[in-house]
């Protein structure tokens, strides 16, 4: 019971984290929108849990499934807008993304909590593992921060965001794969041996960077679209923004 709950707080819990602080880092948002942002998110959330005996019934038994690939793709979108336009004063953009990006989590997480929760003996583990597993989230969103806060190159922590945002949208195809409404085609090689997908390791890598011991193609192939077609759309529109400069300093 205590190893799972630190596994939940991993899997469901340290993504919300990391977002926090990313947003923090690159966009410079204040704790403010984030709180905001967070507590919207929740109230979302609760929402769902409560009516995800409904939310279940949607699509022959695949509600669920696809609200979580919809809150990621639109969380997706929204950060990819946040890497391809100017990220100062975003602030409120940032706020709506963690709502956003809270919703799936938060409800998985409180689902979970519950369903231990009534075991019987679970008290103690579960508050010991809560404990863990926050103090893990927190140290490693803070030691995110630091880092990434002292980097003098902004590209770096702009690719460490993309990075973060498209492991996470890439989770739609395994939604998708749960619902057999995308083929599976299997692993391209299995990386198992060295760091298992249920490993600590493998929760930490998984959330940084969409690491997956066991990758198919479609997964692969929406994890490098995802991290590269923000910096495509930005290239191109800087690309555009330098030649209509350059025609006005020629027309003048």
């Amino acid at each position: 019971m205590l190893i799972n709950t630190v596994i939940l707080f991993l899997r469901d819990a340290l993504p919300i984290f990391v977002l926090l602080s990313l947003l923090r880092v690159y966009v410079g948002t204040p704790w403010i929108q984030l709180s905001l942002g967070f507590a919207v998110g929740i109230l979302l959330a609760a929402m769902v849990v409560l009516n995800q005996h409904i939310i279940s019934q949607w699509a022959f038994g695949a509600g669920y499934e696809l609200l979580k690939s919809l809150t990621l793709i639109c969380a997706y979108l929204m950060s990819a807008r946040l890497v391809i336009n100017n990220r100062s004063g975003a602030f409120w953009l940032a706020g709506v993304v963690v709502a956003i990006f809270v919703v799936p989590r938060s409800a998985e997480f409180s689902v979970f909590v519950v369903g231990f929760w009534f075991q019987k003996d679970a008290l103690i583990p579960i508050v010991l593992g809560t404990t863990l597993g926050l103090g893990i989230c927190i140290s490693v969103a803070i030691l995110l921060g630091v880092v990434l806060g002292g980097v003098k190159r902004l590209y770096l922590v702009r690719l460490s965001f993309s990075l973060f945002i498209a492991g996470q949208v890439a989770n739609v195809v395994l939604l998708l794969q749960q619902i057999d409404w995308l083929a599976d085609p299997g692993p391209l090689w299995n990386m198992s041996a060295f760091v298992s997908d249920e490993s600590e390791y493998g929760h930490l890598l998984k959330v940084l960077i969409g690491y997956e011991a066991a990758p198919s193609s479609y997964y692969l192939s929406t994890l490098f679209f995802a991290l590269l077609l923000p910096f495509v759309i930005r290239a191109i529109r800087l690309s555009s923004q330098r030649h209509k400069i350059s025609n006005l300093e020629n027309q003048t």
